[in-house]
């Protein structure tokens, strides 16, 4: 379904822009849509199911689920970029970065196309009306085959309010706008602010400052245009238009044609569900936009009254808006120098990742509350407080400290509360991570202070694998690589295990991304415990624990290895030999049992060595929360997989051997 464009369109009702001040007031719309279509893809990815577990689906629909989940998710990534290309726009041409918005949902008279924004789970009606957002201009369509137009001005007809007349609707729509809205679709709407450029002069035009202007070397978009001059400009507004509704060569996965595939495969696995007698049910029961309280009249709004799941949805709602205020500050580029303005980049493409994500994901699993039987809470992506820049640096940047340290004091206590989803404590430990790399970059006294009042009480030390995404550690004492060198740890820590991440040993949220499955392999060594009695000693081994590090069979060769007699051989050395491999075996394998005693493992302090190229080895008796352990493994030590690709999840299986590279840094 990959259409590209036949003809240049017309658009004789679409007037040229004949001012900077309609230019900027244009560009601050289209900045807003970007901004209310980012959420709104990001609120259906978030609702997509992730597991078996949650029904509705088979292996082979879960499949196609995951892949509509992260295409979502990357078109909402594109958005962003589009919103940040539009800002560099505005600041070239003397306007500021504009990121407010109307809460959801947002009326369709709100915009000329006639399609109401809301914030609503997965389904047929709402992939309809994500098409129809992305849709090509009339002429575009009309150079596809006659039963391609009927399907797409059908689709048409069902999302959008006053299509065939919204251009003359649109001066009583819009009584308030300042200039004439005579744009029929988001393309037209770009073209239009395309005319201004073409138009206005260039030598008057562009006044703003250059270095003021979003860098891409910051924020990880190899797209991102620098605006200097008209050429570039409208390379800029071709580049969105293309990526979203206009397919060519260089985007053929655009947005219209992403979102009309999952459409047609959304359709083609509900009828064979229901042809087998079954229903197709890919996402959660989320309510449609969720909101923690009402201000006014509800509009629509569905309030959340389930206590915790409220108290995660105001931790959203917080967080968005820090994230806000930071992107405000990174591109307003007011005294930041180098280093700053990377540190704002990272820690607001941090927070999207790794806080709001997880928080995300959580509230879809969590009930909205008794007056919704049967439903789940969502994010509503709200202001919780006005988002405007904070204009002066050194109180800017003590207030996004103290804020991202409340933050993670109050989701690192919310993830302590047993029935608290695991992804509230990966959102804890993203929060912390995020505000200890803030902690340089303002005044030590004051970071200091901020840190002691807002960090939580230290508590049990824990590791929690959280279904398909990060070992979440609670409390850790001591984190150390292979070279005896100490880690960064805090009280709540995410470290990653799909082996993907840029941050390792930390997680950065690469497994939502990759589609990290944490399931066991039906091909893992079995759970056999083998005993082997000896004159002096009895050894017991599980195979199927082994991490294959190579300790035993490389030091006690005689003793260990693979014979037809079995693995251990226990009369081959002395006991006190064969006790000393026992002890270092770093996967909890081997065990023995000495005058009727069984070894009970090491007394030590808890501690995670990371090992260089391997796995995460634990030590000191650290919970291992909802796991099942082999038969005979030991408590007290235990090796963790790291690179993804073990059979026996979360434990390692030696599959990093070879495979896996992650130098000591």
């Amino acid at each position: 379904m990959n259409e590209t464009i036949a003809a240049t369109p017309s658009r004789p009702h679409v007037a040229e822009v004949e001012s900077r001040e309609e230019l900027i007031y244009l560009l601050s719309r289209a900045s807003e849509l970007e901004h209310d279509l980012t959420c709104m893809y990001l609120f259906a990815a978030y609702s997509l199911k992730s597991d078996l577990p949650e029904g509705g689906m088979t292996a082979d629909e879960l499949e196609h689920v995951r892949g509509w989940k992260r295409k979502l998710a990357c078109v909402a990534v594109e958005e962003m970029l589009h919103l940040a290309q539009v800002s560099n726009l505005l600041t070239a041409i003397g306007g500021a970065p504009h990121f407010r918005r109307s809460n959801f949902p947002v009326p369709a008279t709100a915009f000329p196309f006639g399609i109401g924004l809301s914030l609503e789970p997965f389904s047929q009606v709402l992939i309809e009306r994500l098409v129809g957002c992305e849709m090509p201009e009339d002429d575009v369509i009309r150079s596809f085959a006659p039963e391609r137009q009927a399907e797409l001005r059908a689709l048409l007809d069902r999302v959008a309010v006053g299509m065939h007349d919204r251009v003359a609707a649109a001066p009583a729509v819009h009584t308030t706008e300042p200039y004439d809205v005579d744009f029929k679709t988001v393309p037209e709407l770009y073209h239009k602010i395309e005319s201004g450029f073409r138009r206005l002069p260039e030598e008057q035009l562009f006044i703003g400052p250059p270095e003021a202007q979003a860098n891409p070397k910051y924020l990880d978009e190899g797209e991102l245009i620098a605006v200097l001059d008209r050429d570039s400009a409208l390379r800029a507004i071709e580049m969105i238009i293309e990526q979203g509704e206009a397919p060519s060569a260089d985007h053929p996965e655009a947005h219209f044609c992403v979102f009309n595939t999952i459409r047609a495969e959304f359709e083609e696995l509900t009828a064979l569900a229901r042809a087998q007698g079954r229903i197709f049910e890919p996402a959660r029961p989320v309510v449609s936009n969720p909101v923690t309280r009402f201000s006014g009249a509800d509009g629509g709004r569905t309030r959340i009254t389930d206590p915790l799941a409220q108290e995660v949805a105001d931790l959203f709602n917080s967080a968005y808006d820090t994230m806000l205020l930071m992107l405000m500050r990174f591109f307003a580029h007011i005294e930041e120098n180098e280093e700053e303005l990377r540190m704002l980049a990272r820690g607001t493409l941090r927070m999207m990742a790794s806080v709001l994500r997880p928080l995300a994901e959580a509230l879809t699993k969590m009930p909205a509350g008794d007056a919704y039987p049967g439903k789940t809470a969502g994010p509503g992506f709200g202001y919780n407080r006005d988002v405007h820049l904070l204009a002066h640096k050194r109180s800017a940047w003590i207030f996004f400290l103290e804020r991202i340290w409340e933050l993670a004091g109050r989701t690192t206590l919310l993830a302590q509360d047993e029935s608290a989803p695991p992804e509230i404590a990966e959102a804890a430990a993203a929060l912390e991570s995020v505000a200890e790399h803030l902690m340089p970059f303002v005044p030590s006294k004051d970071a200091e202070h901020i840190k002691t009042f807002a960090c939580a009480s230290a508590a049990e030390v824990s590791i929690r694998p959280e279904l398909n995404g990060p070992y979440l550690v609670m409390n850790l004492p001591e984190m150390v690589n292979s070279r005896d060198e100490p880690l960064r740890t805090r009280p709540v820590v995410a470290l990653c295990r799909c082996g993907g991440s840029a941050l390792k040993p930390y997680c950065d949220g690469t497994h939502a991304r990759i589609g990290f499955d944490s399931a066991k392999s039906p091909q893992r060594t079995s759970d056999q415990l083998k005993r082997y009695d000896g004159k002096e000693i009895t050894v017991t081994d599980n195979r199927g624990t082994c991490c294959h590090f190579g300790n035993c069979t490389d030091h006690l060769p005689e003793v260990f290895g693979e014979r037809p007699n079995g693995f251990v051989q226990p009369d081959a050395a002395s006991k006190q030999e064969i006790v000393d491999i026992v002890r270092a075996c770093p996967s909890g394998a081997l065990g023995y049992v000495l005058d009727g005693l069984a070894y009970p493992g090491e007394q030590r302090a808890p501690s995670i060595v990371v090992s260089k190229n391997g796995p995460y080895y634990v030590r000191g008796g650290i919970d291992l929360h909802n796991t099942q352990r082999n038969d005979g493994a030991s408590r007290e030590h235990y090796a963790l997989c790291r690179c993804g690709r073990s059979k026996n999840k979360p434990f390692c299986d030696g599959s990093h051997w070879n495979v896996f590279v992650d130098p000591d840094n």
